[in-house]
């Protein structure tokens, strides 16, 4: 058996995709997450393929939804966690949290400017162009002379390296 090819994959990602939005919709209560993590599911669909043709595309693409949905509420909870040790540490020590929040800030700006002058130009282009500036897709391709496709799997590249290198 051979792996399923990129094009049986988009095909089947876009035939479930407003579904999907609308799954994690319901699941997060928060339309820009639901996005963001239908986004995500793209994008591991993508990078990390069946080994084997599945026979139910829908729901491995929904059970990778869900397991995002999953990480996003333990990372959530974890960060409220922090959060509050944070809030109770600032308390006892009488220490302001704005000077930390900046200088966190700072570092991770830093962090992402390093990263995405990593990539490629065309890559740091439409992650820019998407991210940054909230141009739509359809837009961008116009102003690149590139392929809405084209745009979504960049801009899928960029959003996995630049979360790759802030999670170090």
């Amino acid at each position: 058996m051979t792996s399923m090819t990129t094009e049986e994959l988009e095909q089947a990602f876009r035939a479930h995709a407003t579904e999907l939005r609308s799954f994690l919709h319901r699941q997060l209560r928060n339309p820009e997450i639901a996005a963001d993590l239908t986004q995500e599911t793209y994008l591991r669909l993508l990078l990390q393929p069946p080994r084997k043709p599945v026979l139910n595309l829908r729901g491995f693409i929904f059970k990778i939804a869900r397991n995002l949905a999953i990480d996003h509420a333990r990372s959530r909870h974890t960060r409220e966690y922090l959060d509050e040790g944070i809030a109770y540490l600032y308390e006892v020590t009488g220490e302001s949290p704005a000077l930390f929040d900046v200088v966190v800030a700072q570092q991770d700006l830093s962090a992402m400017a390093h990263a995405l002058n990593r990539l490629p130009v065309q890559c740091q282009q439409i992650f820019t162009l998407c991210r940054l500036r909230n141009l739509p897709h359809k837009e961008v391709a116009l102003q690149l002379q590139v392929s809405i496709s084209t745009v979504e799997k960049q801009l899928a590249i960029a959003l996995d390296f630049l979360s790759q290198c802030l999670q170090r």
